[in-house]
């Protein structure tokens, strides 16, 4: 046969859509199909390119997402497993270990999931450590260890701003006992709406949570006291700090309170008040003048850190912590607060969560001492 008919032959194959199967074609086959959420398609397309390519790392790991996103989580934990056994170390390696962590929480083996978990998040490659956090976090939160969950998920937001699935993980988990945190949920339902692909399940479902953390908090807004004498409240508030000035606590007490009596709708005489009483070591009136402040400003973090801590040489630990959540999603890389509440978890006994928090101040602390990152690690994990 002549080489010009071999040539046509091939062309007429090419135009009724026999093109030979290439590595690269299979493989952008495979990727479409998986995106358009026909995962039997992917799968047959990946296992092609296995045998026309040979085996592979990367594609067993895309393998065993496609089996995942088709619910085979056998296939998914076998195609996962070999591509560990060969790459086991570095980003490839990491990658197949999450996807093991997958299979494991899609079978609701959860310890199983958390311990991979736990070894990825300090994974080389950015990417997987910020999943392995929020997957992490979203089993504590399942098991009722939201302090836990929340300071994963913080670490992991603090990496990366716009991760979608850390920022719906972060709402969910604010809108549950004990965080009930509905105005940070709120936020961060929001943020996760902008980047999640629209018209997916994650992304409705943010949507209906706005439209109902909006409704909700609308019925919850107080109407603030009315404005009593503000002139008798100025001067009050006048002498009470320049007695803070001379240490004279007593005299500061006293005047803060007729400050905070004459007009009710004062945040600054209501928050002078808490201090003097602090100082004077009348916890209860400092923490009830701390309350009326908040109940005027929620987002005070003066105010929440000063009760907190209050609360937490009082031994209230319960309370410190009510005080100190909302402060944590407001100001997040604030070391004073991940180190208030590290020892309020370890005060609890709540020790494992009490290691992730002092985790994550060390991440927001490189320069702590030695002393403080060897207590940190003496801390159980588990």
């Amino acid at each position: 046969m002549s080489r010009y008919l071999w040539l046509s032959i091939f062309m007429a194959a090419l135009a009724a859509g026999c093109a030979p199967e290439t590595p690269e074609r299979l493989s952008v086959s495979a990727e479409e199909a998986y995106a358009a959420g026909d995962y039997a398609e992917a799968i047959a397309a990946y296992e092609r390119l296995l045998a026309i390519d040979g085996e592979d790392a990367t594609t067993y790991a895309n393998l065993a997402l496609a089996a995942l996103g088709a619910q085979d989580t056998a296939y998914a934990k076998r195609a996962a497993e070999k591509s560990l056994a060969l790459q086991n170390t570095g980003p490839r390696a990491e990658t197949a270990r999450e996807l093991l962590g997958m299979v494991a929480e899609e079978e609701r083996d959860l310890e199983g999931a958390a311990r991979i978990y736990r070894s990825l998040t300090d994974a080389q490659e950015k990417g997987v450590r910020t999943r392995a956090r929020s997957r992490l976090a979203r089993i504590y939160a399942e098991q009722g260890r939201a302090d836990g969950a929340l300071a994963l998920l913080l670490a992991a937001a603090n990496e990366a701003p716009t991760d979608a699935a850390t920022l719906y993980n972060l709402g969910s988990l604010c809108v549950r006992e004990p965080l009930r945190l509905r105005q940070a949920a709120l936020d961060y339902f929001r943020q996760a709406e902008r980047v999640l692909p629209k018209g997916g399940r994650e992304w409705k479902k943010s949507q209906d949570w706005v439209t109902r953390l909006e409704a909700n908090l609308a019925r919850l807004r107080k109407v603030p006291p009315s404005a009593g004498d503000a002139k008798l409240c100025a001067e009050q508030l006048r002498l009470a700090r320049e007695a803070m000035g001379k240490k004279r606590w007593r005299s500061a007490e006293t005047a803060a309170r007729k400050a905070a009596e004459a007009d009710p709708s004062s945040f600054d005489a209501a928050l002078g008040l808490g201090r003097a009483c602090a100082r004077n070591g009348h916890r209860e009136a400092a923490l009830k003048a701390y309350d009326a402040a908040l109940a005027l400003r929620p987002a005070s973090a003066d105010a929440r850190a000063e009760a907190a801590q209050l609360a937490y040489d009082a031994k209230r630990y319960g309370d410190a912590a009510n005080y100190l959540r909302p402060l944590l999603v407001i100001q997040p890389r604030n070391r004073f607060i991940a180190d208030l509440m590290m020892r309020i978890l370890t005060a609890q006994k709540k020790l494992p969560d009490a290691r992730i928090w002092g985790e994550y101040y060390l991440a927001l602390d490189p320069k702590a001492p030695d002393s403080y990152r060897k207590w940190v690690q003496s801390l159980p994990r588990e």
